[in-house]
């Protein structure tokens, strides 16, 4: 199967061997260090790199693509977002479609930033019966055959009522797509916008792929996602152990069309310190070190385990404070939690905010955590971009050994790895960061290393870039 290396050209490899191989004379907040670069700071070097691995010739221009997202803009989905301004950075074209507004009270800033217009597909309901009815009506009338045959299809699924939903989407967006003179349609998730797009090749011939990252992956059933993997023209996943399982569903030549791209971060945005911060003041240093959490408050982020490994931190006698940033629907059972456990003044919700603020509370906090979990239903993490963004920060890292967790983490050498659901594993890596500061720099030194070697958003978009334009 074809799987992308991630990895930089020599020159970068120098670059940032230079950078993270040099001596840490310093601290940061003061728990996390700051980075002695030889010959300027990191920003500025990282910034020549790119530039010279990257802009030969835009590599993007001539590529027209239109992306299908579920909810268009999300908060907790920053990374399609800033793919798709890496695209266009290089030079590549797009269109949003969104099958539906998430409405959402604190939306990212740079979403201002992109050029791309965006368009949300009329709803499936009486409010969008209208266009959906037009559209539908006219391909009837210019392909009945390939119509009724694909809606029969759609009719004899095991979920039949949401997939004539998604056959109903595809009618309509095959028609605006024909009529923009669009021929690539992207869908970010295996699940909704995948099965959409792959209506809409069936009904318009207009090839397809599609990005698959988590719980879309595993709670869809197999033969729905072996199905959308042999029809899209390529398939794109943020982890191996992702490739793995997807590959597992179809025949051997099914499998070359999956490729591994991690989700890269910007690196001018998320960087360790180049410089020593400014002396804290006294109340700074005598503040306890922070634990950060950041997340949305599903179970599957095991954020109710951090209160329990809390629980035991403040038992035996560790100075600590956690914070843990998020909204979604644990955050009342969370609240209680936290209050009948008495840990309230030690541990504080925060609502979402968007990256500019986290990273000021990357640049605080002594160590971020994530005990992932895996669900009964399969529903589980690839590699959480809050883990790789504060890594790329020279932030040191306590996860779990789940899903694609460990091509990110490898066990006290970029990063802290425990069991999932073990809380005393956890408590206990928790006690050994906050007692050890030359292991957190160490840590923290080695994952930044490991981050900015394999997870730049812009070399790793130019590989989606040279997907797009095979078969040209």
């Amino acid at each position: 199967m074809a799987i992308y290396d991630a990895r930089k050209p020599a020159e970068r490899q120098t670059l940032v061997d230079d950078a993270f191989g040099a001596s840490v004379p310093g601290v940061s907040n003061p728990l996390l260090p700051s980075v002695s670069i030889p010959g300027g700071p990191l920003s500025r070097r990282l910034e020549q790199a790119r530039i010279t691995a990257t802009h030969d010739d835009l590599p993007g221009v001539g590529v027209t693509v239109a992306y299908l997202l579920k909810r268009y803009p999300r908060l907790s989905e920053t990374f399609i977002l800033h793919e798709m301004l890496t695209l266009e950075r290089l030079g590549a074209h797009l269109h949003v479609y969104s099958e539906m507004n998430p409405a959402e009270r604190v939306t990212h800033p740079d979403i201002n930033r992109l050029h791309a217009p965006v368009t949300y597909l009329p709803p499936v309901t009486a409010q969008g019966f209208l266009p959906l009815l037009k559209a539908h009506a006219r391909l009837l009338r210019q392909k009945p055959r390939r119509y009724l045959t694909t809606l029969w299809w759609a009719f004899r699924r095991r979920d039949p009522l949401a997939s004539l939903k998604h056959f109903t989407r595809a009618g309509w967006l095959g028609a605006e797509l024909q009529r923009a003179g669009v021929q690539r349609l992207h869908a970010h998730f295996a699940h909704g916008p995948a099965a959409t797009a792959y209506y809409v090749s069936q009904l318009y011939d207009i090839p397809f792929s599609f990005t698959g990252h988590a719980k879309d992956i595993y709670t869809t059933p197999q033969e729905h996602i072996a199905e959308r993997i042999h029809a899209a023209r390529f398939v794109v996943t943020c982890t191996e152990f992702n490739v793995r399982y997807l590959a597992s569903l179809g025949e051997p030549e099914t499998a070359q069309k999956i490729h591994r791209i991690y989700h890269g971060v910007d690196l001018s945005r998320f960087s360790p310190r180049a410089e020593p911060a400014p002396q804290p003041d006294a109340r700074a240093l005598s503040a306890p070190p922070l634990i950060l959490a950041v997340g949305r408050l599903v179970e599957k982020k095991g954020l109710s385990y951090l209160v329990e490994a809390c629980a035991l931190l403040r038992e035996r006698g560790i100075s600590f404070r956690c914070q843990i940033i998020g909204g979604g629907p644990l955050r009342d059972s969370l609240r209680e939690q936290i209050a009948q456990a008495g840990l309230a003044e030690l541990i504080t919700l925060e609502p979402p905010c968007p990256q500019e603020e986290l990273v000021a509370r990357y640049q605080e906090a002594a160590v971020v955590t994530l005990p992932c979990v895996e669900l009964e239903n399969g529903d589980r993490d690839g590699i959480p971009n809050v883990l790789v963004e504060a890594m790329a920060m020279g932030v040191p890292v306590v996860s779990t050994s789940i899903s694609g967790i460990p091509e990110l983490i490898t066990h006290q050498r970029t990063g802290m790895l425990v069991p999932p659901r073990d809380v005393e594993s956890l408590a206990s890596a928790l006690i050994m960061l906050l007692n050890k500061p030359y292991l957190r720099e160490r840590l923290g030194r080695e994952g930044a290393r490991f981050v900015h070697e394999n997870f730049d958003m812009t070399c790793n978009t130019r590989q989606l870039i040279e997907l797009f334009q095979q078969g040209e």
